[in-house]
């Protein structure tokens, strides 16, 4: 009888010490729960119950662990905002991709040739389930000599619907200005159909056609207002593995005076610096069949600058 009771002894002494170094977080309902921490998120402690295995349980509703009340300042949570939340906070507002690059360049002379010229461009774009934003500003300043800066700058943003595999419906807003052409300021609404052809991480190819409005304020004081048809097309791609080439139009061609159009082009070549800094070459070419007087028909821009890529 006597190793019976030495036996229950020590079973009970077991036991009790098994259950004394196990962990034990108690809840905001009164429960409490034997295991062991398994991880801990930002919203979230994952514990591992001898009971009941693996259990998610929300921080809010955690009252103590082992006794101590459960504070997330003291675990180091919410210190600081972490990489994760700032991610989980994009994805909410930016759905499934975010992208974007920013280009800075200059042009600083004198001597015979007196010159200040920089500016800064920045795309960025992201995908909401079917909803594909795209947004870009751009800002320009050119001075020669004495003479007063000539400022272009232009925002713009568009939706496109994916509605049928790779097709999509576009609608674009802008506005803006461009002293170097004479123009005051402009603002522009279109609406085009698309098809994006291909899109990987080694080049893309899309283009849409439709119709834009155009309302140009010029700075002599003229207006013109005007229904265009457009045609556009955007193709990235990637060479060698790490130099990226970009082509992108438009052609613009007045509904009611086909002699009224426009054409602009950009192609850029993107060179490999150090992780996302790239050496960016980029021409870009205007063409105007009916400009202001003492205005040149056609504007051609060679820029050399840095792009960072996100």
């Amino acid at each position: 009888m006597s190793h019976i009771k030495l036996s229950i002894f020590s079973f009970l002494v077991i036991s009790l010490s098994a259950i004394s170094s196990a962990d034990e977080i108690a809840l905001m309902n009164g429960d409490i729960i034997q295991g062991s921490q398994a991880e801990l998120t930002e919203s979230h402690i994952i514990w591992n119950a001898d009971n009941f295995g693996a259990l998610s349980i929300a921080i809010n509703q955690v009252l103590t662990v082992n006794g101590i009340p459960f504070d997330k300042a003291s675990i180091g949570i919410d210190n600081v905002v972490s990489e994760k939340v700032m991610q989980a906070d994009l994805m909410g507002f930016f759905g499934e991709s975010f992208t974007g690059n920013t280009t800075a360049f200059g042009n600083i002379s004198s001597g015979n040739d007196e010159r200040n010229e920089w500016g800064i461009d920045t795309e960025i774009s992201w995908l909401n389930d079917a909803l594909r934003h795209r947004s870009a500003i751009g800002y320009e300043s050119k001075s020669t000599g004495d003479n007063d800066a000539k400022v272009e700058y232009m925002l713009s943003h568009s939706v496109d619907w994916f509605f049928r595999d790779s097709w999509f419906w576009s609608n674009k807003g802008s506005v803006g200005a461009n002293e170097n052409r004479g123009i005051d300021n402009f603002y522009t609404l279109g609406s085009n159909i698309g098809n994006q052809f291909w899109e990987s991480d080694q080049g893309s190819l899309s283009a849409d056609t439709g119709l834009v409005w155009i309302s140009e304020k010029f700075l002599d004081g003229s207006e013109d207002d005007r229904m265009t048809l457009s045609w556009a097309s955007d193709y990235t791609k990637l060479l060698f593995k790490q130099v990226r080439l970009s082509h992108s139009h438009q052609l613009l061609v007045a509904i009611e005076d086909a002699d009224n159009s426009q054409l602009s082009a950009d192609i850029s070549v993107d060179f490999p610096l150090i992780d996302n800094l790239f050496t960016k070459v980029s021409l870009e070419w205007v063409y105007d069949n009916q400009p202001l007087a003492k205005v040149e028909k056609i504007d051609r821009k060679l820029n050399l600058g840095v792009n960072y890529s996100w």
